[in-house]
């Protein structure tokens, strides 16, 4: 291309300069499908609570010490806690509440001791309501835990989402070099991905990261997705268990950054990048926020209970709320909480690997000034998911093995650094 064309190309793109208009007419697109998809998600839940409790009880209970086990896999008894929590979603009260409410309510057992209890000899326990969440997992769940035992599923699950990694570094592959979809790989060589891979409240949140990843790769030429990002947002509230829904915004966003810079065949200014990445969030998060509150909207509608003063309540306490299992609030810390949580192992072979290697010779040191220099939009947005566990700071101190997946983004720029590949970044021309 020659430097005319990619000239009046780049002028095109930045003479829009905000685009308000156009904005604004996808912004009413959305506003338009929010109900139907508040109506659909709410429909799916709903279906999910109607299904009878008895072959699934029979099918967690097959192989019960293969639920339990997570308690020792993690190393924190509360990331095994979650997957019975999840799983307890739409148990007990469905055909006592009837199903629409159960869908609204989802109450739930607080820990695998009586949720496993009241699977064994119908015990009751004090539920807990978990209206707060939408659970899409349910929509996975219990189907298949209806035909299925517990232990097929979690190898469903895993063979789904290495095919879906598979896809989505042979794409990387293809189009930037066998070593760029290294790079992509590596992080979750210590982040832990199998317990992402198996477990279904997690499982949900890889899908729906890497599927978004690949929606996005190869559209980069195509013009800023804002619709897409509002449906990823919904889907996020739908499916995420608060996991890490900074990851699956900020990971496409890397993407599809590689790609645009790749297909566009030109240098986008400083000024459109930017401000495309930032129109792309405000539709993520209107999609994440708003779907998340009308899930609250509805609780409010239908039950008896202060929802969103618990709603609020429930928010202060995953920023900043006191616990015995939040040491303190200094700044860092929630890093430093889930670094380790990477146990005696990968916690240094993470800090070698992406904080130290990649730096130690003046080649990589001299691709980082590039970086700094000319990619400070994918740098930031790999640095957001730690900026949202810092914000999040009792959240992630509490989970800890639970969120530091938040860490991929930046051990992936790390890493293009370490073997020779960050101007996938930086590059802006195409082929010619």
């Amino acid at each position: 291309m020659n430097d005319g064309r990619r000239g009046a190309l780049a002028d095109r793109w930045d003479a829009d300069k905000w685009d308000i208009p156009r904005v604004a007419r996808k912004a009413m697109v959305c506003a338009a499908l929010a109900p139907a998809i508040a109506a659909a998600f709410l429909a799916i839940i709903t279906v999910a609570a109607s299904l009878p409790d008895a072959p699934i009880t029979a099918n967690i209970l097959e192989r019960k010490e293969v639920l339990l086990s997570r308690r020792a896999d993690n190393g924190r008894v509360i990331d095994a806690d979650t997957e019975c929590i999840a799983l307890s979603v739409g148990m007990a009260d469905a055909q006592r509440d009837g199903a629409l409410r159960q869908a609204v309510r989802a109450r739930s057992a607080y820990g695998c001791a009586p949720f496993m209890n009241w699977l064994e000899t119908g015990a009751a326990y004090e539920p807990r309501d978990y209206f707060r969440y939408w659970h899409g997992h349910l929509a996975l769940t219990r189907p298949l835990l209806s035909i299925l035992p517990y232990n097929d599923i979690r190898g469903i699950l895993f063979t789904a989402s290495l095919a879906l990694f598979g896809w989505f570094l042979w794409r990387l592959g293809v189009d930037f070099g066998a070593r760029a979809s290294l790079a992509f790989a590596l992080p979750f060589l210590v982040l832990n991905a199998l317990g992402y891979w198996v477990v279904a409240s997690k499982a949900v949140t890889w899908f729906l990261a890497i599927g978004a990843s690949i929606f996005l790769s190869r559209r980069g030429g195509l013009g800023v997705p804002h619709i897409a990002y509002f449906l990823i947002g919904a889907l996020t509230a739908f499916f995420d268990f608060l996991t890490a829904p900074a990851l699956i915004f900020c990971l496409p966003t890397i993407v599809w950054l590689m790609y645009a810079r790749a297909e566009q065949g030109f240098e986008q200014s400083p000024f459109a990048k930017w401000r495309n990445v930032f129109w792309m969030g405000c539709f993520f998060v209107a999609g994440y926020a708003g779907l998340w509150a009308a899930k609250l909207a509805i609780a409010a509608v239908l039950l008896e209970t202060p929802v969103w003063a618990d709603a609020i309540g429930r928010a202060g306490m995953r920023l900043r709320g006191e616990s015995d299992l939040v040491d303190a609030y200094w700044p860092g810390l929630a890093l430093y909480k889930n670094i380790a949580a990477l146990k005696s192992l990968w916690a240094p072979v993470a800090i070698g690997l992406f904080f130290v290697a990649p730096f130690a010779t003046a080649s990589g040191r001299a691709a980082a000034g590039r970086l700094l220099s000319g990619a400070r939009l994918p740098l930031a947005v790999a640095i957001a998911p730690l900026v949202f566990m810092e914000i999040l700071s009792n959240h992630s101190q509490i989970h800890a093995a639970f969120t530091h997946l938040n860490f991929a983004p930046l051990f992936i720029v790390c890493g293009l650094i370490l073997l020779g590949e960050s101007d996938a970044l930086i590059a802006g021309e195409a082929q010619t």
